[in-house]
């Protein structure tokens, strides 16, 4: 008995969530209590066994507007989809706006359990019939299907579309069961609904995003578009940065495609993994083209330099309201692990520090974009400086780098298996090599110099002037 309470202790504000979206829908015809206790009682099991596992694993679990951003959608797309349903009848896909949404800014797995949900919610609440509960199931499980990973805005449109067939189907079918005429009207109606609905879901994406801080990848998208204006200052305050961040993009997008993460996150938080360089760029490598200030400063001084750009890049991305994913990548980039150069340049010196003098703060990547992007960041620094590069060099040196970072123990948390790092090793081997291609040489042909020629052209015009 303590175990119940506890668990609905713990959980109380799910069964409230559920509660409310019960109650929405049944209102004003409230049925008798025995009725409403089974109804709800039913609804809530399938929600703790269906929806509340998925939205509990990572990232999800990571930050409470995750859960939030879910609750409000259940509870504000059921009550549309009640005056959806009383204005136009269940054919008018009422549930087209909340399983979108979801879509957009979830995965496939919660957005298919939230829609089964869903549609058992809707068809026990308003007492459908058998016909009426496979069609809003049906409906659900499609749009859950074609609305994720979505990546432009026709996409939304054409799940719409494809959401308003079968609707005219199901009507049609029922039509002809109960041997009635087909009502113009109401194919019309169950064909623009969904359309009209995608337009609302486009429409409000702009104000949940700015509001949670959760981006769909659509905008996600736009946020790595080049006027960005992070990125613009990126390329001309740190060049070398903006370049090393447009090499790991390119590999964490690979490797996320390979191992079936969202590619489009870990390319655009690898754009933004490093934008808090751009506040000292002369203090890091690649933006190093002179005397190193390193030279002339102690090794614990330089360790502190280059760890603020962690913090650094944190400020800037939540004064700009990034993403949380791509906030929670700058300092997860970099996990725990030790800069190796300055510690061992604090031993040659003779100063008696310890290693986790020399640590970054973390915390280790808890997701997989974000130890892809870890993986990716060390693979292209190092790529940098090989010599050379042969088709074994590269695979022994990325092998060499992700093996390094496993066996540190800095991706324990990051949800990434051996299987995906196998995955991932050979994806970077491949990118490096397309990278590393020569071009092909050409028969060199005697050029005359651009500045020649308009000397040349500028005396004859001076003999012709004389």
């Amino acid at each position: 008995m303590k175990r119940i309470i506890d668990f609905f202790m713990h959980n109380w504000f799910d069964v409230i969530v559920v509660l409310l979206c019960f109650l929405v829908l049944l209102y004003p015809a409230l049925p008798t209590f025995f009725v409403l206790a089974n109804g709800y009682i039913a609804t809530l099991v399938l929600w703790f066994v269906l929806v509340k596992p998925k939205i509990g694993e990572k990232p999800f679990n990571l930050h409470k507007s995750y859960t939030i951003l879910l609750y409000f959608i259940v509870i504000v797309g059921s009550f549309l989809s009640r005056l959806l349903v009383k204005q136009f009848g269940f054919y008018s896909s009422p549930l087209f706006i909340p399983v979108t949404l979801i879509a957009l800014f979830y995965n496939k797995e919660v957005t298919l359990m939230t829609s089964v949900f869903l549609a058992v919610l809707f068809s026990t609440a308003l007492t459908f019939n058998g016909l009426g509960f496979v069609l809003m199931l049906t409906i659900c499980v499609i749009n859950a299907v074609l609305s994720s990973q979505i990546e432009k805005r026709m996409q939304v449109a054409r799940s719409a579309f494809f959401t308003a067939l079968v609707s005219i189907f199901f009507y049609l079918l029922h039509a002809k069961i109960q041997g009635v005429r087909p009502d113009l009207l109401q194919i019309v109606t169950a064909f623009f609904l969904p359309l009209i609905s995608s337009v609302v879901c486009i429409g409000l994406l702009p104000f949940i995003e700015y509001a949670s801080m959760i981006y769909s990848n659509i905008d996600l998208i736009e946020l790595g578009n080049l006027n960005n204006p992070l990125l613009k200052t990126l390329s001309l305050k740190a060049p070398g940065t903006y370049y090393h961040s447009s090499m790991v993009a390119n590999l964490a997008e690979a490797a996320a495609q390979r191992i079936g993460a969202n590619a489009v996150l870990a390319r655009m938080a690898a754009y933004f993994h490093d934008i808090g360089k751009s506040k000292r760029p002369y203090f890091y490598t690649e933006n190093i083209f002179e005397k190193n200030p390193h030279d002339e400063l102690s090794p614990k001084l330089s360790h502190l330099i280059i760890q603020d750009h962690v913090k650094s890049g944190l400020e800037i991305a939540r004064k700009n309201r990034l993403p949380l994913l791509i906030q929670d990548v700058i300092p997860q980039h970099h996990g725990t692990r030790v800069q190796r150069y300055f510690y061992h340049k604090s031993k040659e010196l003779g100063e008696n520090l310890s290693e986790d003098e020399f640590r970054y703060v973390g915390p280790k990547p808890q997701f997989k974009e974000a130890g892809i992007i870890m993986l990716a960041d060390a693979v292209e620094a190092a790529a940098r400086s090989l010599k050379n590069p042969t088709a074994g060099r590269v695979q022994a040196m990325v092998e060499e780098i992700v093996s390094g970072i496993y066996n540190e123990r800095e991706l324990d948390e990051s949800g990434l298996t051996l299987k995906d790092l196998e995955a991932i090793a050979e994806e970077f081997t491949k990118v490096l090599l397309n990278m590393f291609k020569m071009r092909i040489e050409y028969p060199k042909e005697e050029i005359k110099k651009v500045i020649n020629l308009a000397q040349n052209f500028d005396n004859e015009q001076i003999k012709k002037s004389d």
